[in-house]
Formats: C-alpha cells, sequence, structure tokens
C-alpha cells in the first residue's frame, strides 16, 4: 500500500470521485475539494466506509483567492501533498462559434483553464519546498482537436495542455512531474449537455471499442500516472479514447 497524500479538484463526483476512490484504495489519503457540500460529503463517506481516509474542503475553482487560500490551508493541515489532480471542469453551453455568449466563454475559461494556471502556481510552490511531487492535469480529448459547437471546452483543453508542457519543462529538473490526462467521451454528468443521438453515433461509429468510457478507466490510468511505474513521463498528454482518434 502507498503512504501518501493526494489533493483532488472537483471530487464530489464523476471523475474526480472515480479518482478519490481509486487512490485511496491503493493507499492514499485523499484531500477532496468540490463547490457541492452534499456530493463531496458523499464522496468522504464512500471512501471512509471502505477503509479509506479522507479530508474535504469547499473550494469554488472560479475564485483565485479561494485557490490560494485553500491550498495554504491543506498544506498545514497536512504538512505534505505528495500528488495534484486539477480534476475541475465544466462542458459549458454549447453554441456555433458567432452565436457563442461572452458570458458562456469566461465561465469556461476561468473555471477549465484560468483554475488550472491558478492551481499550479501555488501548487508548484508547494512541490519545490517538499523536494518534488506529482501533479496531473484533466484536459481532453478536446484538447488536440476542433470541437463543433464547443470552442470555448476545445480552447480551455488546448491551454491545459499548454500549461502542463510548461511546467513540465521548468520543474523537471527539480523532481517534480506534470502531465495531463485526455479522455474523449466518458460516462459523467459534464455529457449531459451533449445530444444522446450524437453520443450514440459516436459510441457506435466512431469509437472502435463501441462504447463511451468509464469514469474508473481514467480513475486507473490517473493512478499510473501517478506511479513510480510511469516515472520517466513528464510533459505528456495521455489520450484514452477507446482508440476514437486512431482513425
Amino acid at each position: 500500500m502507498i503512504d501518501k497524500k493526494a489533493f483532488i479538484t472537483g471530487a464530489a463526483k464523476g471523475l474526480g470521485r472515480a479518482t478519490a476512490v481509486a487512490l485511496s484504495a491503493s493507499g492514499y489519503k485523499t484531500i477532496l475539494t468540490d463547490i457541492d457540500p452534499v456530493t463531496l460529503a458523499e464522496t468522504k463517506k464512500i471512501i471512509e466506509d471502505a477503509g479509506g481516509s479522507a479530508s474535504t474542503y469547499l473550494l469554488d475553482v472560479s475564485d483565485k483567492k479561494q485557490i490560494e487560500s485553500v491550498l495554504i490551508q491543506a498544506i498545514k493541515d497536512e504538512k505534505k501533498i505528495d500528488a495534484f489532480i486539477n480534476n475541475a471542469g465544466i462542458g459549458g453551453v454549447m453554441a456555433p462559434f458567432h452565436e457563442m455568449k461572452d458570458e458562456d466563454w469566461d465561465n469556461v475559461i476561468a473555471v477549465n483553464l484560468s483554475s488550472v494556471f491558478y492551481c499550479l502556481k501555488y501548487q508548484l510552490k508547494i512541490l519545490l519546498d517538499q523536494g518534488g511531487g506529482n501533479i496531473v492535469n484533466v484536459a481532453s480529448l478536446a484538447g488536440k482537436k476542433g470541437v463543433p459547437l464547443g470552442c470555448h471546452y476545445s480552447a480551455s483543453k488546448h491551454g491545459v495542455i499548454g500549461l502542463t508542457k510548461t511546467a513540465a519543462v521548468e520543474y523537471g529538473s527539480r523532481n517534480i512531474r506534470v502531465n495531463a490526462i485526455c479522455p474523449s467521451f466518458i460516462e459523467t454528468d459534464i455529457i449531459e449537455a451533449v445530444p444522446k443521438p450524437l453520443l450514440e453515433f459516436v459510441a457506435n461509429f466512431r469509437v472502435p471499442l463501441k462504447r463511451l468510457g468509464r469514469p474508473e478507466e481514467v480513475a486507473n490510468a490517473i493512478k499510473f500516472m501517478l506511479s513510480d511505474d510511469s516515472s520517466y513521463m513528464n510533459g505528456h498528454s495521455l489520450v484514452l479514447d477507446g482508440g476514437m482518434d486512431a482513425g
């Protein structure tokens, strides 16, 4: 079992919850953050009922002051944090480029991209003081391709990959690894805005495995990226899409 601690944003449900459960099962103490106190408490209970250990902090990642204060408090409480998973994100309102509302653009960029910058800014300081550690940013296959009706989402995830690569280059020599994971369509709440006929088409005709991905599959990939088995992986954006981008 691993005796380490992992800090996870957007941990109340979906990929964040699955990642927290997977890391807890392998021995991590999980530090869970989210904007929703009810589902955050549910994640904590799931982990503790399975014999794991978790702490929770309310965090709105669109507020950079909250990001700083929560990270300061978390490292004060925990003394050391070995891994950070920047997972919090939203899909946003889908619309053609020329009809995209300014507020929809601003909201997605704030939650999906600016929050990762501010998280990294303070997380890197923590890891520098500790002498090293690991960061995984949750990007998307949309960070490598254009997304019809999702210019804001695609731009935000391209940006996350850019931040990941830059941090990896700047801090790799300081024993800090920074990577990104790029899932495609995963069965979480974030795809609820996608029309069901489109999801069925993707699953049946675009994904060679003929199905959508499961949160647990992404969580297991993140667990691998944090492990010593991936010790030479740095600045990488790992695609997890069932082969969708292969053809």
